[in-house]
C-alpha cells in the first residue's frame, strides 16, 4: 500500500494543500489503539521492514483480516440504509477515482451543507500527524457564522451496547433519522466495557475534523453504529414519563433496528491508571486519552527516525510486549528476538497480564516464565500492587499469573483439582457434534461422530452443510435437515447421549428456534437439553490448565489427541469457508471444502477421545463397558 504521505504529496499543489515536510510522521485512526511498537518499527528505517511493509504497519493486520471476511458486508449494509436517508450522497460511487478527487467532492459537499455523506475523505491533518476517514459524516450544528458543521460516524462490525439498569446513560438516533439533534435517550443500555478504543477512534476522527474546520459547534460529540437493534418506547416513570426513548431490542427474533449511538468525546468515562489519585485509577474522557496515546506515538516516531538518522544516545523508547495482535502482526519477526523464547508476555497466553501489568514486573526484575515461577510473592506483591491498582483484583492476577508460570516451567499443561472418579454420563450409542458458522456468523455446518462408548475410534463422520453464502432462510432450512436426523437418532436410540464442548452449539440452536418457529428445531432443542452433556463443565469443574481449557488444549494435553491441520482454529476456518464459497476455481474450493470438513470431523473426534481419556483415567474403573449395536456404525 502506498504511503499517504507519498500519494498526497503528488496531489498537493493541485488540491491547494500546505507545503509538506520532506518526511511527515502521520499516523492513522488505529495507531493510538494498537501497539506502540509498531510505530517505532515503521518510522526506524535501520530496522529492515517486512514483506509488504508500509503504513499498513501501524495497522494490525488482523484487523485487516476482520474486514476482509467479516465486516464488509455489515458495514455495506449500514452505508446501503443511509444512503436511502433524504440528502444522503454516497461518495462509494467514486471508488474507482483518485483519492485527490474524492477528496475535492467531499469538500464541496462540506462547503453546500450536505446532510449526510457516506465514505468521506478529510484532508490530511500534517500539523497534527494524522490522516484517515470516518465511514459518515452527519451534518450537525453550524457555526455562527453560518458554516455547516459536521460529526464524525464510524461502522463496527460488533455489538456496542450492554444492558445497564440506569436510564440516561446513553443517547442514539435510528439509521432512518441519524440526526444528532432528533437523538433518543436510552431507557437501558450504555457502551459495552471494553469499547474504550472504539471511542479513541471517534476522538481521532474528530481532531482531523477540527483541524480542516469542520466540526460541528458544541460539544465535541461522534457516533457509533454497531450490530445492536434497538426499538421505539417510552419512559415509564419519573419526571419523563410518556416521553419517547429507546430501548434494546429483547432478543433474536425481535423486531428492531440499527442506531447511530452517540459518544460524548469529551466526558470523562474512561478508566485509566493514576499514580496521583488515592484510588489508583481516574476517568478520562475520549479525547484525553487519544490526545495522551497519539502525542506519545508522535514522539516514538520522531525519536525512530533521529536514531534511524544517527543521532547518539537516542535508544528505543518501547520494548516489545507480546499481545494478541502480535500473533498477525508482520512486524512479529523483528520483535520475536527481542522478546526471547521466556519472555512472560509471551508464555502466558491465558489470562495474560496486561501491558502495564508486565511493564511493572520488568521493572522490578520479573522478565521470564522462570523468574515469575522462582520468585517470593509475598515479597514482591508489597512492591507491585501500588503500581497496578487500575486493575481490580490485581494481586489475584499476580498469583494466577505465578500458578500458571511454575506449571509451564515444569512442563505441565492440565493439573487435576479434585480428587476420587469423575462421573461421566455414557450411552450404548453417544453422538458429539460441532457447528461451523461463517464471517456472517451464519451455520454453515453441522458435524457429527457416531461412536459406542467402548470404541470411540470406530464411529462414523455425518455432517450437513452448505458450501455458499447463505441467507436467514437458507440457515434454518440446513438447520432443520440436520437436527431431524438428530432427533429420528434420538427417537429411535432414546438413551442416546449427546456431547460438545461449551454452550456454543446449543446457544445457536436456541438462537434460530427463537427466530425461526421452527417446530422441527423446537423438537430437537426440547430433546437435546435432555440428553445432552457439555463436556466443557465437566473439566472445568477438575481441572486448571496452564493454557486454559479449550478443547485443543484440552483434548492434547489429557488425551493426546492431535488435529490433522496445522492451524486448526475457528477463525482460520471462516476463511477456508470463504475459499470454499468464493476460490478462483473448482481445485481450490474443492480443497478448501475438504478442509473445514476434516477440521470439523477432528472437533467432534477430538471430544470423543477426550471422554475416552476421562473415563480411562479419572472415571470409575469398575464400570463395564457398554455394548453397542454394530449397525449403526456401517
Amino acid at each position: 500500500m502506498e504511503e499517504p504521505d507519498r500519494r498526497h504529496r503528488r496531489h498537493a499543489s493541485r488540491l491547494g494543500e500546505v507545503s509538506l515536510p520532506d518526511d511527515p510522521v502521520l499516523l492513522d485512526s488505529y495507531a493510538a489503539i494498537r501497539c506502540p511498537v509498531k510505530v517505532q518499527n515503521h518510522f526506524d528505517t535501520s530496522i529492515s521492514s517486512p514483506v509488504g511493509g508500509s503504513m499498513a504497519g501501524v495497522r494490525i493486520s488482523s484487523e485487516l483480516q476482520a474486514e476482509r471476511f467479516a465486516s464488509r458486508e455489515f458495514i455495506d449494509q449500514m452505508l446501503d440504509r443511509l444512503a436511502r436517508v433524504t440528502g444522503a450522497l454516497d461518495l462509494r460511487l467514486l471508488a474507482g477515482e483518485d483519492l485527490a478527487v474524492i477528496r475535492d467532492a467531499t469538500r464541496d459537499a462540506v462547503g453546500s451543507g450536505v446532510p449526510l455523506i457516506i465514505a468521506p475523505q478529510l484532508p490530511i491533518d500534517y500539523a497534527g500527524h494524522r490522516w484517515g476517514s470516518p465511514s459518515v459524516l452527519v451534518r450537525g450544528a453550524d457555526h455562527a457564522e453560518g458554516t455547516p458543521g459536521y460529526l464524525p460516524v464510524h461502522v463496527k462490525p460488533k455489538r456496542m451496547l450492554e444492558r445497564h439498569s440506569r436510564a440516561h446513560q446513553l443517547a442514539g438516533s435510528p439509521l432512518a433519522t441519524p440526526w444528532h439533534g432528533e437523538r433518543l435517550e436510552m431507557t437501558d443500555a450504555r457502551l459495552r466495557t471494553g469499547r474504550e478504543n472504539d471511542q479513541l477512534q471517534l476522538a481521532h476522527f474528530w481532531r482531523l475534523l477540527e483541524a480542516a474546520g469542520w466540526q460541528s459547534a458544541g460539544e465535541p460529540v461522534a457516533g457509533i453504529i454497531g450490530k445492536d437493534t434497538v426499538r421505539r418506547t417510552f419512559f415509564t416513570e419519573g419526571e419523563r414519563a410518556s416521553e419517547p426513548a429507546l430501548s434494546l431490542a429483547s432478543g433474536p427474533g425481535s423486531s428492531g433496528t440499527q442506531m447511530v449511538a452517540w459518544v460524548e468525546l469529551s466526558r470523562k468515562q474512561i478508566r485509566t491508571f493514576s499514580r496521583t489519585s488515592s484510588s489508583g485509577w481516574t476517568l478520562r474522557s475520549p479525547l484525553e486519552r487519544y490526545d495522551h496515546e497519539h502525542t506519545f506515538r508522535v514522539n516514538l516516531a520522531r525519536a525512530a527516525r533521529e536514531r534511524a538518522h544517527g543521532e547518539t544516545g537516542v535508544g528505543p523508547m518501547v520494548r516489545p510486549i507480546f499481545v494478541r495482535e502480535c500473533s498477525s502482526c508482520q512486524w512479529w519477526a523483528v520483535c520475536a528476538p527481542i522478546l526471547g523464547s521466556d519472555d512472560l508476555s509471551l508464555r502466558i497466553d491465558k489470562s495474560p497480564l496486561d501491558v502495564r501489568e508486565v511493564s511493572v514486573l520488568r521493572s522490578l526484575g520479573i522478565q521470564s516464565i522462570h523468574d515469575l515461577a522462582t520468585t517470593d510473592l509475598d515479597a514482591l506483591l508489597p512492591r507491585y500492587l501500588p503500581e497496578v491498582r487500575h486493575r481490580d483484583h490485581a494481586d489475584d492476577r499476580l498469583l494466577l499469573a505465578a500458578r500458571r508460570a511454575r506449571m509451564i516451567s515444569s512442563g505441565v499443561d492440565l493439573e487435576r483439582t479434585t480428587r476420587g472418579a469423575i462421573g461421566l454420563p455414557s450411552s450404548q450409542i453417544e453422538i458429539d457434534w460441532d457447528i461451523e458458522t461463517s464471517a456472517a456468523d451464519r451455520i454453515y455446518l453441522w458435524g457429527f461422530w457416531v461412536a459406542g462408548s467402548d470404541d470411540w475410534q470406530s464411529g462414523r463422520y455425518a455432517w450437513f452443510g452448505e458450501f455458499r453464502d447463505l441467507d436467514a432462510e437458507g440457515e434454518i432450512r440446513l438447520a432443520i435437515q440436520a437436527m431431524s436426523w438428530l432427533t429420528s437418532m434420538l427417537a429411535e436410540h432414546p438413551h442416546t447421549r449427546v456431547y460438545h464442548y461449551s454452550d456454543y452449539e446449543m446457544v445457536h440452536l436456541t438462537k434460530l428456534v427463537q427466530v425461526s418457529k421452527s417446530p422441527e428445531l423446537r423438537q430437537a432443542l426440547d430433546l437435546l437439553r435432555s440428553a445432552h452433556v457439555d463436556l466443557f463443565t465437566v473439566i472445568r469443574k477438575h481441572f486448571f490448565g496452564a493454557h486454559g481449557l479449550g478443547l485443543k488444549t484440552v483434548a492434547h494435553a489429557g488425551a493426546g489427541f492431535s488435529w490433522r491441520d496445522d492451524s486448526p482454529g475457528g477463525l482460520n476456518s471462516q476463511s477456508w469457508f470463504a475459499e470454499a464459497a468464493h476460490g478462483p476455481d473448482p481445485r481450490t474450493r474443492d480443497d478448501a471444502r475438504q478442509r473445514v470438513l476434516d477440521y470439523n470431523e477432528d472437533d467432534v473426534r477430538a471430544t470423543a477421545a477426550l471422554r475416552a481419556w476421562l473415563r480411562a483415567e479419572h472415571g470409575d474403573q469398575h464400570l463395564d463397558a457398554v455394548h453397542r449395536p454394530a449397525e449403526i456404525f456401517e
